[in-house]
Order: C-alpha cells, then sequence, then structure tokens
C-alpha cells in the first residue's frame, strides 16, 4: 500500500490463510504465494482485515505521539467516541488535562462542530425534498463512490464535523493570534486518517494529521490518577458527544423535529441496506440515513481500545450525567453557525471509475465474453483456495492477467486427472516398430 492509504500490510506475519480475502467488503484483496496484497483502487481502509486477521499482519500507522507534539503549536482534536473509553466519572477536564500534558498546546471537541452541523443537516434537509445519506463517515463515503455511484446524489453534501472544527480552529488561530497551528485528530479508525491523506469533497484537509487512540490511551490513562484541576471540575462537553455511538445524530435530530431517519451501522449491513435503496426498496419517508462502517459507531472503531460494548455503556452513562446536569435541556437550535464555519463541500464528490474490464471498448467487450466462459468452467464453489474472495473475482482476474486457471485446486486437479487420463491411454499404446510386429503376429 502507498501513502494513500492507512491500512497496511506486515508480509513476514501472513500466512496466506484468505480470512481477510474473505471478510473484504469490496474484494479488494488476494492471497498470491502464500502472502496478501491489497488492491488499493478497491481498499476503503475500512479495517474489516484488521479484525478478520488472527496473526495481526494488517495494520495501521498513525502519526507518532514524539513527532506530532514538536510540530509547530500542536493542537488536537477529540471525537466524541474518545470518551467512550473512560467512566462517566472521569471528568471531560482531567482527560484534556492529561493530553495536555503530553505536549499539546491546546485541545478541543469535534462534539462542537457536530452540534453545529446537526443544525446545518436539519436546515437542509427541511429546505431539500428527497432523501440523504450522511457524508460524515468516510468509509460509507468511499463505499458509495465505489459500488453504489447511483447514490452519490444523495451524499449530503457538507463537510465531516472534524473537517468544519479543523478549519474553524485554522481561521481563529491566524487572525487572532497570528499563530499557523498544526491540528491533528485523535482518531478511531484508519479511514479518517486516509481523509487526510485524501480528502473528500475537497482538495486538501485541514488537518495536518491523526494519530490513533491506542497509540495514546495509555499514556492518558496512567496519569488521569496524578491529575490536579485548578478550577472545580464541571462536565463541560456538550449533548452532542452522543454522536460518537450509532444513531447519535438520529437522535439529536430528532430531538429537534419529528423527523423520520434510519440509523445503521455495521458495513455489511450498511451494503444490503444501500442495495435495498438501490433497488427503490426504502420507504420514502426516510429522509435521512445515518451510516457508520464500524458496528455501534464510531466507538466501535478498531483503533479504540475499550470493548465496544463497554465503551457503549460509557457513552450512554456520560451522556445520562450531562443530562442531569443539564437538567435535561436539549441542544440549542436556533444558533446561526454559518459565521464560524464553512459547511459546504467545494468540490462535487465523483465516482470511482474502476469497474472497466478495459479502457479500450473493443477489448473490454472480448474480455467480457472470456470472463461469461471463465464463469461457466470454474466450479462456483467460492472457497476462496485460489486467493480471490469467489470464483466470479478469479475469473476477472484471469481475465485481467493477474491469475491462471490451475490456481483453483479443483481446476488444478481435473487438469491433473485428464494428465493422467492421457499417460495411461500412452502407456498402453506401443512404438510404431513394436506395433506392426504385433499386427503380423496377431494375422498369423
Amino acid at each position: 500500500m502507498t501513502k494513500n492509504h492507512s491500512v497496511l500490510l506486515k508480509e513476514d506475519k501472513c500466512e496466506g490463510c484468505t480470512n481477510c480475502v474473505k471478510g473484504c467488503p469490496t474484494k479488494a484483496i488476494r492471497v498470491h504465494q502464500g502472502k496478501a496484497w491489497i488492491k488499493e483502487d478497491l481498499c476503503l481502509d475500512c479495517a474489516e482485515c484488521i479484525r478478520a486477521c488472527e496473526y495481526h499482519a494488517k495494520y495501521t500507522k498513525t502519526d507518532e505521539l514524539t513527532q506530532i507534539v514538536e510540530s509547530n503549536y500542536p493542537i488536537l482534536l477529540i471525537p466524541p467516541s474518545f470518551y467512550s473509553q473512560f467512566t462517566e466519572n472521569t471528568s471531560a477536564a482531567k482527560i484534556k488535562k492529561a493530553i495536555l500534558n503530553l505536549g499539546f498546546k491546546a485541545v478541543f471537541d469535534v462534539a462542537e462542530a457536530a452540534a453545529a452541523l446537526s443544525r446545518k443537516t436539519l436546515d437542509f434537509l427541511n429546505n431539500n425534498p428527497g432523501s440523504f445519506i450522511s457524508s460524515s463517515c468516510p468509509v460509507i463515503v468511499r463505499l458509495i463512490k465505489l459500488q453504489f455511484p447511483d447514490l452519490i446524489e444523495m451524499l449530503i453534501p457538507l463537510k465531516s464535523p472534524v473537517e468544519l472544527m479543523a478549519e474553524k480552529l485554522e481561521k481563529k488561530f491566524k487572525e487572532e493570534k497570528n499563530i499557523n497551528p498544526d491540528i491533528f485528530f485523535l482518531t478511531p479508525c484508519p479511514a479518517k486518517l486516509t481523509t487526510v491523506k485524501r480528502a473528500i469533497g475537497q482538495k486538501e484537509s485541514f488537518l495536518s494529521g491523526a494519530i490513533g487512540v491506542e497509540n495514546i490511551y495509555k499514556k492518558i490513562y496512567e496519569s488521569l490518577e496524578n491529575i490536579k484541576l485548578e478550577q472545580p471540575e464541571t462536565e463541560i462537553i456538550t449533548l452532542a458527544t452522543i454522536w460518537g455511538s450509532e444513531g447519535g445524530e438520529q437522535s439529536i435530530l430528532q430531538s429537534w423535529q419529528d423527523i423520520n431517519t434510519l440509523s445503521v451501522s455495521g458495513i455489511k449491513e450498511v451494503k444490503k441496506l444501500l442495495n435495498e435503496i438501490e433497488r427503490n426498496n426504502i420507504a420514502e419517508s426516510i429522509k435521512y440515513f445515518e451510516l457508520t462502517s464500524c458496528l455501534d459507531g464510531c466507538i466501535g472503531g478498531v483503533l479504540n481500545v475499550i470493548n465496544p460494548f463497554q465503551a457503549k455503556f460509557n457513552l450512554e452513562q456520560r451522556i445520562k450525567k450531562i443530562k442531569e446536569i443539564s437538567k435535561n435541556q436539549k441542544l440549542e437550535l436556533n444558533i446561526s453557525d454559518d459565521e464560524y464555519y464553512n459547511f459546504a463541500l467545494p468540490d462535487e464528490i465523483t465516482a470511482d471509475d474502476i469497474s472497466k474490464l478495459d479502457h479500450d471498448f473493443k477489448i473490454a467487450m472480448q474480455k467480457l465474453e472470456q470472463l461469461q466462459k471463465e464463469i461457466e468452467i470454474l466450479p462456483g464453489l467460492d472457497c476462496a483456495a485460489c486467493g480471490a474472495p469467489d470464483c466470479k473475482t478469479f475469473a476477472e482476474d484471469i481475465v485481467n492477467g493477474r491469475a491462471v486457471r490451475v490456481d483453483c485446486i479443483f481446476m488444478l486437479r481435473q487438469q491433473l486427472g485428464e494428465l493422467a487420463d492421457e499417460l495411461s491411454n500412452l502407456a498402453n499404446e506401443l512404438p510404431p516398430v513394436m506395433a506392426s510386429k504385433k499386427e503380423e503376429t496377431d494375422d498369423s
């Protein structure tokens, strides 16, 4: 993999088991010569292969803490899901103080921008006909660009909360303090690191980099006991922290207005839903789809440390505590955020054109015909023993010169059987000289 992706492979640890091959939602992985490799044009950085690999051959490399804190005025953005890694009795103020002690100059909650985005989303939904899909999860956006291009027009054309927050802070520090800060994101998943390298709907990200939760959590956790706050502890984070779990955005929107929304998490379930949307099998009354690649939302991110079920409980308890402190007050709706945030994506989201067998139409048609023949010949067992996820994908690899038919164990066995029959028949045949003598003997 190159700098365009965040999911990487340690070849020395790969056993060629094909678990990642069968688990990849876009069929981006192959196993050749006992080692896996990832097709960059199909990879979503969804981390399903990281979850599937028993040998820890797949991993994510984020920015190093030592390099980050040495950058120009490093600022860290905390996602709502990060608070799920601690019990509700661990105050947000202590967590932020611990982060500052690591060398960051400032720490901010992405939940602030998430609340603003929710307000803008509701305004957008009320002023535009049709149904829309959240564009906050980069894996879902990439999946739609890759496999469901007809649904791109349903993606809501608004920036993600982290990009909104980063843009706002960059402008604020430049104007008020004449500082050009390096802004980093504390990411629960590799996909959000990839958006730093390849921003969606904009030429470049406002982030300088990202660090995985797993790379910083231990240092924060171990220092909490010794943190002393100068002021009394208060729960200063917003109710928008609920964004960190599945259905968080949905619950915020519905707290303001009776609006039909549907929340689905887990990439396999999301793919099923997108198929149904594409077939017009979903009720038109559903106005907004909140879709996340990780099960239970961002708290299920592969770079988090705490068990996602415990994390979900932690976040629920923290939200409950926030509501008690705020006396069940809702997030404010009537706030003008446009002077602080530039919500609109500047560039159009376009499809990833990778489905063609060949750019030359004539050659593509020839390959299509060959593909159909290969599919008919192959056994159709989808066992992945060939290193491809299924027989159809294997046939495509054959047509494109990335595999040969005998890579399939069943086709190899069939070919060896035919060869054995030929050898057996050959063994029963006599050389021409001996054959003529045998015929003379038989005649006599």
